[in-house]
């Protein structure tokens, strides 16, 4: 999966659209909207990128890529 979009919904609440590459088309996998990640201020990894949690709870591991595109999104102006 790749991430198409990502919206900011509040403060610190993200919303990931996720499409299908193109291994996952040919399988019939259709786009989603994923989750719902909540950035934490208490964790943080190695070099500064912020430990986001999902919905349930679990939270992202430290090189999660899903966090790196989050941490380059709130980055950007």
């Amino acid at each position: 999966m790749k991430i198409r979009e990502i919206k900011n919904e509040k403060l610190m609440v993200y919303t990931v659209t996720f499409t299908p590459n193109w291994l996952e088309k040919l399988f019939g996998v259709k786009e989603k909207t994923e989750e719902v990640f909540l950035q934490t201020w208490s964790t943080f990894t190695f070099g500064g990128g912020a430990v986001y949690r999902r919905k349930d709870g679990s939270e992202l591991g430290c090189n999660s890529w899903i966090g790196e595109e989050l941490d380059k999104f709130r980055r950007k102006w």
